[in-house]
């Protein structure tokens, strides 16, 4: 993980109450719990926020309050409570364990978010804004979350539930897994494509435009995708570049393929409830190379999340205790 800037000079009042270190903004009577280093299993009456370039590990802490990731700050949770939200400042990193959010997560310009056994009561979101990372992630790992909206990144879901909709524009890939999404699936104009795998959409699926590839089924390479998918309403997949497959899906609607290049491959072992719009069917294999390029992606999730990880505990525990 890159190195992290300094502390940003604070324009607030610090109190020191009991070892905890409390700001008072001179706009409101709000207080902010700081956090650099690590913390046990006692309950924040207050909001919470990582200083710019700091690290903080958590295990069993309770915030009754909002949490803000500052700048360039890492913050790893195990067995926690969040009852309001969770916003990740450009280039911080924000890792969730067996704990629960009960607002949104907003990833704005990060390095990245990874949620494991975890959950959400509202949406988690990422934004890009001026300055910030746009090789960031949002990682749900068998983990409960009320809806994705990525503006930026890498999305990967495996293992969880979505509640609501997934919706992935510009992003880097928006990879799905193993998982149910109670909403509709878009992704637009992904830069390496997408895949959905051993899943089901309770709704539409759309994917359009991006360099691909795209994978809606497809894969049975190796036991890559060992299940069929379930689209609820219909399967559409439209304008991409760099390989469309379209296999092994129950379709409640409509499939459709159209102005792919090169031209879609779509297996026969798609049941459909409506029509099949499409430019050509045709039973294909999905591509060795395409295979390895989405276990990259996973690959890729596991070497960022275990060091980043791994530098956020090491640097919040040489800190010393946070309260």
């Amino acid at each position: 993980m890159k190195l992290r800037s300094k502390v940003a000079a604070l324009a607030t009042t610090a109190l020191a109450v009991g070892g905890v270190t409390l700001m008072a903004s001179p706009a409101q009577a709000d207080l902010v719990t700081l956090c650099s280093g690590h913390g046990g299993a006692i309950t924040l009456p207050t909001d919470l926020a990582v200083p710019a370039g700091k690290s903080c590990f958590l295990d069993g802490t309770v915030i009754q309050g909002d949490i803000t990731v500052r700048q360039g700050a890492n913050l790893h949770i195990v067995g926690g409570e969040v009852e309001g939200e969770v916003i990740v400042q450009k280039d911080a990193y924000f890792d969730a364990s067996d704990t629960t959010v009960g607002d949104r997560v907003l990833n704005r310009g990060s390095f990245g978010t990874y949620l494991e056994e975890s959950s959400t009561g509202a949406a988690l979101r990422t934004v890009p804004v001026e300055g910030g990372n746009t090789d960031g992630f949002a990682f749900v790992v068998d983990s409960s979350v009320k809806s994705v909206n990525a503006e930026v990144g890498a999305v990967y879901v495996s293992g969880s539930r979505i509640g609501g909709a997934v919706k992935a524009d510009g992003v880097e890939y928006a990879d799905i897994y193993d998982s149910v999404v109670r909403g509709a699936l878009t992704v637009t104009d992904p830069t390496a494509g997408g895949i959905l795998c051993d899943s089901e959409v309770i709704g539409a699926a759309t994917y359009t435009g991006g360099a691909g590839p795209v994978a809606v089924g497809a894969g049975e390479v190796g036991g890559f995708c060992s299940s069929v998918n379930y689209v609820d309403g219909d399967l559409s997949v439209s304008g991409v570049t760099g390989g469309v497959y379209v296999d092994n899906n129950i379709v409640g609607g409509d499939l459709v393929t159209s102005d792919n290049s090169p031209t879609a491959q779509v297996g026969d072992s798609n049941r459909v409830r409506g029509g099949i719009i499409t430019e050509e069917v045709a039973l294909r294999s999905l591509a060795a190379a395409v295979a390895e390029e989405f276990e990259a992606h996973e690959e890729n999730l596991v070497e960022e999340v275990e060091t980043a990880r791994a530098d956020t505990i090491d640097e919040a525990l040489a800190a010393g205790p946070a309260f």
